[in-house]
């Protein structure tokens, strides 16, 4: 006579129901129903003996139909799946319950006045309230009193046993009296349970409104969050996009670096900001450029330990927390309260670093390193850019170059296979070799009497011609002289001055004046190369670099000898 899992509550009109959650499988309270029907029919066997009853049988009978109908509810407990499904069930089990009610009359005792039936009966008229409502109330009422009468007119025609009327009006009117309190009380408690769901209602209606409150108000904090967020992002990728502009620029990699400097500055809220390029090999940066500082440093620094040197180790930007980029720091010239240095990649190499400072206290965030990790690629592109076109132009100029030198040889060749005098055709070549080898040239030959007499010469000056002209008329040169060509003379072998300081100006200048006229030149480098003809050294060629400051490199040196080697020839052949 329990609830069953599952049930309805129904308020007084039998109508008024609240959803119960169903599961597919049965759960505690229906195995402890299940096992409390069992023990009934154990406890059935057990007192058999002990009260009044009809026999064996028939205890036999009611025992066997507890074990049988509680495997029933069982079972049909378990496949609910619905709440319909439930009402079924409660139907099924209030409708098994009054047969356990009729046998149990039956079976235990023939004697009507005993109380345990009205108990019984009570009990089952409570249950059925509970499960079916005021209508289950009254139908179990109307079941128990004609069970009740029924046994009681059977028992006195079967058994002799006289019907006491009183005490059968009696229980009757208890039934009625049964229901109709229980309904009622189904009823009130209906009512109080839907004042206290109105009341939860307002409450919860309120409290809805407050958290709805609250939320609106959390969103629009977040949204305010949001669009400041999406105003600040808006604003870096702006700069973002400058520096890519910057970076993407055709100028030269000096113009290119300020310009991204200074857009990048305010993003950071730094007052200088710094580009190194890795120097000489062993870790040192040599400035590259520069924003913020009234001098731009030319000493190269070393990076050793600390943030910065595990900025460059992370591939990524790191605030400066310790003391170890103090040199960094001195770079600035003024004292730095936070600075941050990002590590330029490219292609997986490191090409520069980039280092910003601020005279104010300022935490990076990660947001701020994240940015700046990607100005830094920027950047690192910018660099390489710049190096691979600075290559390229190095190897246009060697190309134009070797070009140039190949193309003085040819002309050399042609000017000295015509059919001229000797002087003159080592007058062109000396022309020809201004300014494609040198900024000045000399062609020099040895005379029978040891004497060195110059035959050609040439200048990027007409001015500078005629000096040397009447320089090497008024001087004689002899083997005892200290010019660089009777070193060249005397060894046969190629005589190079990369860099020509005092005392080998002293060597070149064949008097006071002459010295004066070479230093207002600038002479910076000078060459000689021997010409040989079967082995004999017969004069030289010596070339002079002073208005265009260009050093003689290995390929000058080895046109030069070529160079020299068919002016030999034609001399032979003259």
């Amino acid at each position: 006579m329990v609830l069953p899992q599952g049930s309805s509550s129904s308020s007084g009109d039998g109508r008024g129901t609240e959803s119960v959650e169903i599961d597919a499988a049965p759960r505690r309270f229906e195995r402890a129903i299940t096992w409390t029907r069992v023990a009934g029919a154990i406890v059935a066997l057990l007192l058999a003996p002990v009260v009044p009853n009809l026999g064996f049988g028939y205890v036999l009978g009611l025992s066997v139909f507890l074990i049988a109908w509680a495997w029933l509810l069982h079972v049909l407990s378990g496949r609910v799946r619905s709440l319909a499904d439930q009402e079924q069930i409660s139907k099924v089990a209030f409708a098994g319950d009054c047969v356990v009610i009729f046998l149990g009359m039956l079976a235990i005792t023939p004697e009507p006045n005993w109380m345990l039936f009205t108990l019984f009966a009570v009990l089952l008229i409570i249950t059925a309230a509970f499960r079916l409502g005021d209508a289950g109330a009254g139908v179990a009422t109307l079941i128990v009193s004609l069970e009740f009468v029924g046994l009681a007119i059977w028992r006195e025609r079967a058994l002799g046993l006289p019907v006491q009327l009183p005490y059968l009006a009696f229980i009757l009117v208890l039934y009625c009296l049964t229901a109709l309190i229980v309904s009622a009380m189904i009823r009130e408690v209906g009512m109080m349970r839907r004042e206290r769901t109105a009341l939860i209602r307002d409450a919860s209606d309120a409290d809805e409104l407050r958290r709805a409150d609250l939320e609106r108000r959390e969103l629009l904090d977040r949204e305010r969050a949001a669009r400041a967020d999406a105003e600040i992002a808006t604003a870096r990728l702006e700069t973002l996009q400058r520096i890519t502009d910057a970076a993407l620029a055709r100028s030269g990699l000096d113009d290119q670096l300020p310009e991204m400097l200074r857009r990048i500055m305010p993003v950071f809220e730094s007052g200088a900001a710094i580009a190194l390029v890795p120097g000489q090999p062993g870790g040192s940066f040599a400035v590259r450029a520069a924003v913020g500082l009234d001098q731009v440093p030319r000493a190269s620094l070393r990076i050793r330990g600390g943030d910065a040197e595990r900025a460059i180790q992370a591939r990524r930007p790191m605030a400066i927390l310790d003391l170890s980029a103090a040199e960094l720091d001195a770079l600035v010239g003024t004292p730095v309260q936070a600075s941050v240095v990002a590590p330029l990649h490219a292609e997986g190499e490191l090409v520069g670093l980039l280092y910003l400072a601020s005279q104010r206290g300022h935490t990076f965030t990660p947001d701020e390193l994240g940015l700046l990790r990607l100005i830094a690629e920027r950047v690192a592109v910018a660099i390489d850019r710049a190096s691979l076109l600075d290559a390229e132009r190095r190897a246009r100029a060697a190309a134009e170059a070797a070009e140039g030198r190949m193309r003085l040889l040819l002309q050399a060749g042609e000017a000295l296979g015509e059919a001229t005098a000797v002087e003159r055709r080592l007058e062109q070549i000396a022309q020809l070799a201004v300014p494609k080898l040198a900024d000045f040239c000399a062609i020099d030959l040895l005379d029978p009497d040891g004497s060195l007499r110059r035959v050609a010469l040439a200048a990027l000056d007409v001015n500078v011609e005629r000096a040397n002209w009447a320089v090497a008329s008024r001087y004689r040169r002899d083997p005892l002289g200290t010019h660089p060509v009777w070193d060249v003379l005397r060894h046969a072998k190629p005589v190079i001055w990369e860099d020509v300081g005092p005392d080998r100006l002293q060597r070149l200048a064949r008097s006071s004046e002459d010295l004066r006229r070479l230093l207002e030149r600038g002479i910076c480098a000078w060459m000689g190369v021997p010409l040989l003809v079967d082995g004999q050294v017969r004069g030289s060629m010596s070339f002079t670099n002073a208005e265009s400051q260009r050093r003689f490199a290995p390929e000058d040196v080895a046109t030069a000898e070529e160079l020299a080697g068919r002016v030999a020839v034609a001399i032979a052949r003259s």
